[in-house]
């Protein structure tokens, strides 16, 4: 039997502004282990909310703050045109990527694109640092056992948070490109990797990561799936691979209960 989730919109300080996000837990009291769910450059969308009551159901509190909160523009887009921007993005020219897309809905997808290629990137960590702050101050959770787990861009910003020195147990990336390689001496957590072997742009740079993890001395494990493309764990969307999805969750569950929910065991 799966047990009772609470879910809620949360908000909260970071030292950019207010971030709002989307909080799942199993009901009751207990101080459990946590989780930041980072979102991919979509944002905040269904598929990122289910991930948080998945890793509920496994016994963390998970958190999935909104990267674009305080955002209007992005706020008024509809998660179809996010992605019909991406494909534009990657067409030889804007104009001929409109041209796949039905022209009821072209000045949307359009806007979407020149949003996407023009939003700044200054607010992610704050954001993210005030989400972890916020989750050590709440009386559910063990302050020590917080993990961090992301998606495409938000992969990238789960190793990102570990760079900066942050006090978590663990981090895993599924999909996402590398983060600053001069930083990884800072990295204080073991990181997982989960990749696409058709994902070529974003894995055939992996092993420059595992280098550097290697030689500053810092636990890197990483998987890529034979078939499987970029965004392979997402289930909303076409390139999602049931395969590479099913085993990448049993290990990263696997991954993230030997190093985040051991905190828990320990702080008892």
């Amino acid at each position: 039997m799966e047990p009772a989730l609470h879910t809620e919109y949360v908000t909260y300080p970071s030292a950019m502004g207010e971030v709002r996000g989307y909080l799942a837990r199993p009901e009751g009291s207990d101080r459990r282990p946590a989780l930041i769910v980072i979102h991919e450059w979509t944002g905040l969308i269904p598929y990122v909310e289910d991930v948080c009551r998945r890793l509920a159901r496994e016994g963390y509190l998970a958190l999935a703050p909104d990267l674009y909160s305080g955002d209007p523009v992005r706020a008024e887009m509809e998660v179809d045109d996010l992605e019909a921007a991406t494909e534009v993005g990657h067409a030889p020219t804007v104009e001929e990527g409109l041209q796949r897309v039905p022209p009821e809905r072209r000045d949307a997808v359009l806007r979407a694109h020149l949003w996407r290629r023009a939003r700044k990137e200054d607010k992610y960590i704050p954001f993210l640092q005030g989400t972890l702050s916020y989750l050590q101050a709440r009386p559910d959770v063990v302050p020590g056992a917080i993990g961090s787990i992301g998606f495409c861009m938000g992969g990238r910003l789960s190793a990102t948070l570990a760079t900066t020195g942050a006090e978590l147990a663990a981090a895993a990336i599924f999909y996402g490109p590398n983060p600053p390689l001069g930083d990884v001496p800072n990295i204080r957590c073991p990181v997982q990797g989960h990749y696409g072997s058709d994902d070529e742009f974003v894995t055939a740079k992996v092993p420059l990561l595992a280098d550097a993890m290697k030689a500053a001395g810092k636990d890197f494990t990483y998987y890529v799936y034979d078939g499987a493309p970029h965004a392979f764990h997402n289930d909303t969307r076409p390139a999602y691979h049931p395969e590479a999805a099913r085993l990448s969750w049993t290990r990263v569950l696997e991954f993230l209960g030997r190093h985040v929910k051991r905190e828990v065991a320990q702080a008892r």
